[in-house]
């Protein structure tokens, strides 16, 4: 299977590349800004010329776009930005992907659900109502993907692992300086070990699985549980840990309340499962030291 991943220096992409390299699978990996990783061919996906040029070289089986403007809050200021790469990017993409006749799995998020803990966790069937602007750009990147006769969009929630920087990464660097550090307690999600986001991601591949499917962990758990759970693995002192409600944190763009998802559908399909992060933690812990 040839494969070109979108975006391979980031945290998912680093691990998309390293699964397709002991699957024995041709990848290339794409960066915007600096090589690194894997990543080995530069590609702005905002540029619609530079990705047909790509796509007719390497003619793909796959594109995998990893690639996003992820700054949930810095999206609401600089909203062009976050429209040309989250939305238009995405269209850029998945047109020349039609061209070569390639798959095209788009990662999305669980933003573009609305995060009301009575509808959670939410499925596939549930209606879409982002409530920031980032995840609205996200979902005119699902519906751009759609160009692609076959594209499917998995929506993954909370990225996490050590390849890059990412929520746990800084949560490590800082308990381990003995820094106290403040998270919030009143935001739910399911987070997802980015390698079984990778696994899964190659399983749609294979099977070449169409449509939209919830991509994320098993548990549902507020941030700051996760945080502290992740101290008890590594053996940092939990009490560095304070909870703090969303409204005192005061992040510019709202958040979901819970933004926990029933991926059941994709581990259905595919037979991949994703791993709960307490077991997760205790791997990487292990693999820390």
């Amino acid at each position: 299977m040839n494969i070109i991943v979108i975006g391979g220096n980031g945290l998912v992409g680093q691990n998309l590349l390293q699964c397709c390299k002991e699957r024995g699978f041709s990848a290339t990996g794409t960066y915007r800004t600096s090589p690194g990783a894997g990543a080995n061919r530069e590609l702005d996906k905002t540029d619609p010329a530079a990705v047909r040029k790509l796509f007719r070289e390497i003619e793909p089986d796959v594109v995998i776009d990893t690639a996003a403007f992820h700054a949930v809050d810095d999206c609401e200021s600089e909203r062009e930005r976050a429209w040309t790469v989250n939305a238009q990017g995405t269209k850029h993409v998945a047109v020349a992907a039609d061209t070569v006749g390639a798959q095209l799995i788009y990662l999305s998020t669980d933003y573009v659900y609305s995060g009301d803990p009575s509808d959670a966790p939410f499925s596939e069937t549930d209606s879409v109502s982002p409530i920031n602007y980032y995840a609205r750009t996200k979902y005119a990147g699902e519906q751009a993907a759609e160009i692609a006769a076959e594209a499917t969009v998995l929506r993954p929630s909370v990225i996490y692992g050590l390849a890059s920087s990412n929520f746990v990464t800084w949560a490590i660097s800082e308990l381990r300086a003995g820094n106290e550090i403040s998270v919030v307690d009143d935001q739910v999600s399911s987070p997802t070990y980015a390698r079984d986001l990778a696994q899964a991601t190659l399983a749609v591949a294979d099977q070449n699985l169409t449509g939209v499917y919830n991509a994320a962990g098993p548990e549902r758990v507020s941030r700051y549980r996760f945080t502290c759970d992740l101290a008890a693995s590594f053996g940092f002192d939990q009490d560095l840990i304070s909870p703090i409600s969303t409204e005192e944190f005061g992040q510019e763009a709202p958040r979901p309340t819970d933004s926990s998802l029933d991926s059941s559908r994709i581990s259905n399909r595919t037979g991949v499962s994703f791993q709960p992060h307490s077991a997760v933690f205790e791997e990487l812990a292990e693999r820390s030291q």
